[in-house]
């Protein structure tokens, strides 16, 4: 197959199985508390909560794993999630207003959102979260306004957000300007069958991005685990075809391994 038709193939997947748009939600980030921190942010997913003349936050701070802030009119504390090798920890805010944002640090990738339990190749129906704010409006009994929209607070100029998932080889063009490039690793089988070499890695257009520590040839068996980075911008210019490798953890190509590509841009 030529490269020409591998990148329509790799455009058609991304438009219609893994694109995810962003909403526009400048008017959400006036209409929330001014006690949503704004500065520590990064991307964020958030509805607004029915009936919020009954918010008790108290309540919501009792659901929370943990708790950083607790005032007059909002709560901020941490989720666990549940992935599918280990946990997420996503922030949560909860504001008297009703708004409830679940959202990771803006030091933290954004191919954090993955969520890669009961998913199935094709289809992204949830994200991490996602799954956070379900988690506690269902452990409290409350309900939200759907959909779940999402925002991203380090980069407030994007407005598109795409995952990648599901090629091991695939040729991407990002148009217009990308803002954050990152990646996430999982390794959901921790052996191979028979003895083979252990090779995980991501590159892109040759560069190499990830490689997993500690993986080696005859049979080595390490267990589960997850791994997030960035991709460097500098090898990943806008307006250009690169190409991407994802070598999946066994040279007999069993499916042991999963990797992500979360891209935030402007078009």
């Amino acid at each position: 197959m030529s490269k020409t038709k591998l990148y329509i193939l790799a455009i058609i997947f991304l438009c219609f199985i893994v694109g995810i748009t962003i909403a526009s939600i400048r008017t959400a980030e006036a209409e929330t508390s001014t006690t949503f921190p704004v500065g520590e942010a990064g991307i964020a997913a958030y509805a607004k909560l029915d009936n919020i003349e009954n918010i008790d936050l108290e309540v919501f701070a009792n659901a929370c794993d943990s708790i950083e802030e607790l005032g007059e009119s909002y709560i901020v504390g941490t989720i666990k999630i549940e992935n599918a090798v280990g946990f997420s920890y996503p922030h949560i805010y909860v504001g008297a207003d009703g708004w409830i944002v679940a959202y990771y640090l803006k030091t933290e990738e954004v191919s954090r959102i993955m969520q890669w339990k009961g998913y199935t190749a094709g289809s992204i129906n949830t994200t991490t979260l996602k799954d956070a704010i379900d988690h506690i409006c269902a452990k409290i009994g409350v309900t939200y306004s759907p959909p779940v929209k999402y925002y991203d607070f380090a980069f407030p100029e994007s407005n598109k957000m795409v995952l990648i998932v599901d090629s091991n080889d695939f040729y991407v063009t990002v148009p217009g300007t990308l803002y954050e490039a990152s990646y996430g690793v999982l390794l959901k089988d921790g052996c191979c069958s028979g003895f083979v070499c252990r090779i995980l890695k991501l590159t892109i257009d040759e560069n190499l991005v990830y490689e997993s520590p500690g993986l080696g040839c005859w049979y080595t068996c390490s267990g589960p685990f997850s791994s997030y980075g960035y991709y460097d911008l500098s090898v990943f210019p806008t307006g250009i075809t690169h190409h991407i490798i994802f070598h999946n953890g066994c040279s007999d190509w069993s499916p042991t391994s999963s990797a992500v590509t979360a891209l935030i841009y402007k078009n």
